[in-house]
């Protein structure tokens, strides 16, 4: 006697060579022998052989229309003999029973499992629904297969390239696109990367690596939601210095700012100005989120992406011509010998005069008009000289504690952005 039993989900067949209340030993044809529960044996036949049984039931298995199964089906719980002899015929045989079984157990859209060789009809709104979702996803399959032979072709679909990042660098696995190239890849037995170049997807280096950029560190894009920029409410006193920047000329973001007050007296007053849109925006605030969120503005050659929007920037940036918020630093120097005699800090508003250029003045300014020996024709030429001085002396203080000059980088000649950096950016360490 033969018996044919489930095992994990897998048909199998043999000789039965034992059997007790609860289980039944079970040689199969390789010869290896099996203890199978009783519940899990779904058949007993005394021939065809096992193996003739499984080919002949899987043949006519596949010729079973489902729709017509499904209609034949009792709407109460049904055994697979049963339905085989409402299918085929009354006097349904082992194999066509077991045909029945092969067929019901892999269509669960259409019939449910219950065990022990039973099943139930889904409803059929179920039925239709799975229906769908299976020609959907033959459609899906059809589509991926498509993408795939033309980028094998050395043509990327215009879906693929729109996920071109996306699919290089942080794949969804389960996006028809990604499986094309993936299929596509196995095909041309080429990396992904390659495969892409070849199919056209990356047409400038360039843009490769900027995009790939923005789609590492933006990937919710670069541009800024609506904000306003909120004015400052203090009452803060007018400075009676008159302020300039230097910058170059592609600087929209200007944060610092210098002036001299007093040569020729014997004490001149020099004074850093910062900007200070710290006194305007509250903490978490909107303006105060997004800022924390960018948390520094990116610079690159010929381009960068601001940490606030242009139209907050342009609110508190130090534009000539306008009295502006500052956090001041004043340092009162001896002008001959540049010993300091006081400082202080205040929190102002600072009339800015000027907004000086690198770009514009670097072939002008040179060390001896800095030093007198030259004429100097450009502006805030003598407060530049004097910028010159506590520069000199103070990069002479650092290298007495380095202990050694600091290695130049640049030319020679000093040029303006070098003297008034010097003085300003440094200029609270030396003081």
């Amino acid at each position: 006697m033969y018996a044919l039993f489930e095992d994990a989900g897998k048909f199998q067949a043999g000789r039965v060579m034992t059997e007790a209340d609860s289980s039944m030993q079970i040689e199969l044809d390789s010869g290896k022998r099996v203890k199978v529960k009783s519940a899990n044996v779904l058949l007993k036949f005394d021939k065809p052989q096992p193996a003739e049984l499984i080919a002949s039931a899987q043949t006519l298995a596949r010729d079973i229309d489902l729709d017509l199964a499904w209609e034949f089906a009792p709407e109460q719980e049904f055994g697979f003999a049963e339905l085989a002899r409402d299918y085929f015929e009354a006097s349904a045989g082992v194999e066509k029973q077991a045909a029945a079984l092969f067929r019901l157990f892999e269509a669960p859209h259409y019939f449910r499992r219950l065990g022990k060789g039973n099943f139930k009809k889904a409803p059929e709104e179920t039925v239709k629904a799975a229906l769908l979702g299976i020609e959907r996803k033959k459609a899906l399959q059809a589509q991926i297969e498509a993408w795939a032979g033309e980028m094998v072709q050395g043509q990327c679909p215009a879906p693929v390239r729109e996920q071109l990042y996306k699919i290089l660098f942080k794949p969804d696995k389960n996006a028809a696109e990604y499986k094309a190239v993936v299929e596509a890849a196995k095909r041309s037995q080429k990396p992904p990367l390659e495969l892409l170049k070849a199919a056209g997807a990356i047409d400038s280096p360039y843009q490769f690596h900027w995009k790939r950029f923005l789609f590492d560190n933006f990937p919710k894009g670069t541009g800024f939601p609506a904000v306003t920029a909120p004015a400052v409410k203090d009452e803060l006193p007018l400075s009676p210095a008159q302020a300039f920047s230097i910058d170059d000329s592609h600087t929209t973001e200007i944060d610092d700012a210098l002036s001299v007050q007093g040569l020729g007296t014997g004490t001149v007053v020099f004074g850093i100005h910062i900007a200070a849109p710290g006194l305007a925006i509250a903490t978490d605030s909107a303006l105060d989120k997004l800022a924390r969120d960018r948390l520094s503005t990116v610079y690159m050659p010929g381009w960068k992406l601001t940490m606030l929007p242009d139209e907050v920037v342009q609110v508190y940036t130090l534009t000539a011509g306008r009295d502006c918020p500052a956090v001041s630093l004043y340092v009162s120097l001896d002008e001959a010998t540049l010993e300091v005699k006081a400082s202080e800090t205040k929190l102002e508003r600072v009339r800015i005069v000027s907004n000086l250029r690198h770009d514009q003045l670097d072939a002008i300014i040179t060390e001896a008009s800095l030093t007198g020996d030259a004429s100097a024709p450009y502006d805030h030429a003598t407060e530049l000289a004097f910028a010159f001085r506590p520069a000199r002396h103070l990069k002479a203080r650092r290298e007495v504690v380095r202990g050694k000059p600091r290695p130049s980088t640049g030319p020679t000649t000093p040029s303006a952005s070098k003297a008034t950096t010097a003085a300003s950016r440094r200029a609270t360490s030396g003081w």
